[in-house]
Formats: C-alpha cells, sequence, structure tokens
C-alpha cells in the first residue's frame, strides 16, 4: 500500500475539530457502582518494545483501567490529567496537524471517577473488558463508555499499543512515541483492498482475498496488526493467569476471569474481533467502526457473539470509492461465512445514523465550531455516546452475563438514530452464484 493510502485510511481515523475554549459535559454514569480509575503498565518479556530495536527493552503496554468502587464520587477527576496533559495530548496534536488549543476540553473537563478509588466486591466477580484505542489516537478516548461499563459492574482495561498510539510516558520514565515513519507497503495491497472495499460483484472480491492475504503482512498495517493482536493476547493471558501488574492486583481480584470480552474503537475494534477468536475466556467482542484487516476472518466467522457499529457510510463513506448504498458495507465481507451471512443471530451490525468515523470517541462531545459536522457528523454529542453506551452494555450484558437478548432490541429501538443492517447485496451475490 502507497504511502498515500496509508495516509488517508489515517486522516480518515482522525478527523477533530475545534474543541470549545470552556470546559463541555459529558453523560454521567447511570450504573449501582462508584466508579475509580488506576494507571499501570503491562509487560511482555517475550517481545520488544520496538520490532525492528533490538536495544528498546520488552513490550510494554501503558493501561488505563475502570473499576466498579465503594463509595459515591466526589469531585472527580480531569478527563486528561498529568503526562497524557502534558506528553499524549501535544501529540495528538502533532500526529494531526492541529493546534494544541484545539483540544483544550481534554484537559478541562472533568469525569465523575475517583483515582485509586477502593474496588467494590460481589460474589461472582466482576467481567473484564479489555480495550484497544484506534490508530495513533489515545487510551482516554472512550473514557464516557469505559466508565459507564464500570458503574454497571465491568473492569474496563484500556491499553497502548505503543508506535501506534499517540506519545505515552512509560513506567521506566521513558517515552515511548508514535512512529510516523516507515509507511512503504507491498504496493499490491491498496488495490486489493479497494477491490474489497468497492461492493462490485463476489467474483472481483474472491479474486482480491489471495492477493489481500498475501501481501497485507509486508504493509505497516499488517506489521500493527500482529503486534496489536499479540499486545492483547499478552494482556488476556496476564488476567487470566494471575499475572496482572501489581497495582492492579486489588482491581482485579475484583474479576470473574473466565469473562473477558474485547471491545475497541477503528483498528482497535478491528483487533477485538481477532483476539476474541484467539481467547477461550472470551464470550464476546464490540466493534466500534473498525474494518476488518484480518484476512482470516474474511468468508469466516468469529465463533463469538460479534457487536459492530458502524458509522453513516451512506453520506460519511471511510473508505474513497466506498459505495454509499445502505445494502453493502465492506465489514459485509467479514465475520461470517458468506455462506450464512446474516443468518447467525450472535453478529450483530448497526449503522448509526449521522455520525461519522471519529464519532465513537468521546470527541463526539468534546468538539464543537464550525467543522464539527466536517469532523464528527450532525449527530449531537450526547445522543451518540447514549446510543454507543446502550447497545453495547445491553450487549455485553447479554453474552458475557447470560443477561436477556431482547434487552439489545429495546436499546436499539431507544435510538431512532440507530439501525440494524442487513449484508443483502452479498446475500444476493451468493444467491446469484448458487444460481450457476
Amino acid at each position: 500500500m502507497g504511502q498515500s493510502f496509508v495516509c488517508m485510511i489515517v486522516a480518515a481515523w482522525a478527523a477533530f475539530a475545534s474543541a470549545p475554549a470552556s470546559a463541555s459535559a459529558l453523560p454521567m454514569t447511570d450504573g449501582k457502582y462508584d466508579v475509580g480509575v488506576v494507571r499501570s503498565e503491562f509487560v511482555d518479556l517475550s517481545r520488544r518494545l520496538d520490532a525492528a530495536d533490538p536495544a528498546s527493552g520488552p513490550r510494554r503496554l501503558p493501561a488505563i483501567v475502570w473499576y466498579p468502587a465503594k463509595g459515591r464520587a466526589v469531585g472527580g477527576a480531569a478527563y486528561m490529567e498529568g503526562d497524557a496533559a502534558t506528553i499524549t495530548l501535544p501529540a495528538i496534536a502533532r500526529n494531526f496537524k492541529y493546534a494544541v488549543e484545539d483540544l483544550h476540553a481534554l484537559t478541562v473537563t472533568r469525569m465523575n471517577v475517583r483515582p485509586g478509588a477502593t474496588p467494590a466486591r460481589q460474589s461472582q466477580g466482576f467481567p473484564v473488558v479489555v480495550f484497544s484505542h484506534g490508530f495513533f489516537l489515545y487510551p482516554e478516548q472512550n473514557s464516557v463508555l469505559a466508565s459507564r461499563l464500570a458503574s454497571h459492574g465491568y473492569i474496563v482495561v484500556s491499553i497502548a499499543h505503543p508506535g501506534d498510539v499517540a506519545d505515552v510516558r512509560l513506567e521506566d520514565g521513558s517515552v515511548a512515541a508514535t512512529k510516523l515513519a516507515g509507511l512503504g507497503d507491498d504496493p499490491r495491497f491498496a488495490d486489493a483492498l479497494k477491490a474489497l472495499s468497492g461492493g462490485k460483484d463476489l467474483t472481483t472480491v474472491r479474486d482480491a482475498l489471495p492477493v489481500y492475504a498475501e501481501s497485507f503482512p509486508a504493509t505497516r498495517l499488517g506489521r500493527s496488526f500482529a503486534e496489536w493482536r499479540d499486545d492483547t493476547l499478552a494482556v488476556a493471558k496476564a488476567i487470566v493467569d494471575k499475572k496482572e501488574p501489581q497495582k492492579l492486583r486489588g482491581v482485579l481480584t475484583a474479576a470473574d476471569r473466565s469473562r473477558l470480552a474485547f471491545a475497541g474503537m477503528s483498528f482497535g475494534g478491528a483487533t477485538s474481533g481477532t483476539t476474541c477468536k484467539l481467547v477461550d475466556a472470551c464470550r464476546a467482542a464490540v466493534n466500534l467502526d473498525g474494518q476488518n484487516f484480518d484476512p482470516d476472518l474474511f468468508d469466516r466467522p468469529v465463533g463469538r457473539p460479534f457487536l459492530l457499529l458502524l458509522s453513516d457510510w451512506a453520506r460519511y463513506s471511510l473508505f474513497d470509492g466506498q459505495p454509499r448504498d445502505a445494502d453493502f458495507s465492506p465489514n459485509d465481507l467479514a465475520y461470517e461465512s458468506w455462506n450464512k451471512t446474516g443468518q447467525d443471530r450472535d453478529v450483530l451490525r448497526v449503522r448509526l445514523e449521522g455520525i461519522r468515523h471519529m464519532g465513537f470517541t468521546d470527541l463526539v462531545a468534546l468538539l464543537e465550531g464550525p467543522k464539527r459536522v466536517e469532523r464528527v457528523g450532525d449527530i449531537a454529542g450526547d445522543e451518540a455516546l447514549s446510543a454507543i453506551g446502550d447497545v453495547v452494555l445491553a450487549f455485553l450484558d447479554a453474552h458475557v452475563r447470560d443477561g436477556k437478548v431482547e434487552n439489545i432490541d429495546r436499546a436499539i429501538e431507544r435510538h431512532p438514530a440507530l439501525e440494524r443492517h442487513e449484508p443483502t447485496r452479498l446475500q444476493r451475490w451468493v444467491g446469484e452464484s448458487h444460481q450457476h
């Protein structure tokens, strides 16, 4: 894939707008638990921090953890503070060519969470959600969703993927910077991905898949995909094997380590399906508008309940040349066998009307100004965060906690902007191929 194509993907994933000068209000949590938050770091001794640098030391994965806590919140905490505000935030501005002041609201907005609060306990333990940010973005980017899940009895572990995250301070004092260089790719990849996202016909897709699978590992995205997969696998193994960092012992003592879920936004969302399939303890996965890149998930099932929340591609397509017809999303080609597409009730595809890709982060509520629609869509911030939170919570409750599946339907029905997506174009293609 050429450098211009990578830049197109990254730009599509990171279209911020100017932030307001005063603090923005984020939705309050609505569960029965107070919410605590703690920062820590997982270490994978089997891999290097930078795969290309033998002297970089072990792979370190900074983590932010939201969890059910005792008591009630008083005062709260800043959305971003400390190293996140002084190191990560300027890096976001640098990565996407923003003025630092455009991100002002991220440092002045407060949330009703308590750093270091005493963890709550319940007899059956709290399920764990491992969350991954978007490419070149930051681990706090879905704090509203994470804190809401924590208030309803989930432990949410959001990890940073060094090299592909905005600059982040590691526990040894060093800073892992975003690797902006090295975008040279196998040139066949761009054409293969264009064929997969173009929605032309099943023959074109079938011809493109082997080229895609062969060329993908030699691209920047392919190398990152392997790192992110192994990052999330390492974190899951540490949690399941009770080898989490010391700082998280008190929190994860309250975890039900047999009930994991993986979730993420954009590239992190795409990673969630891959990792969930590989982890026995994973009960479900959530993908917030991430295009599948895993060659092994095209025309194949995830094998676990899978929620795919999609941006409004009929108005705001993510890829150049992507059809804006409501009957086809490039992700229709993934997560199910084509011969059975649309038949697996555990795979839920939902489009959120009026939202762009970056609206699936807290920035949908934090950003204002004349370019807001151009950046995050015309959906109201409160409505976007409420719709996303309602569906994700209902989905996890149903499939991780064995709750009522019908509550997912009720969550969708509460939000007129949410619409179930059926992959009807692919179904038609498959039907026509069988006729021949």
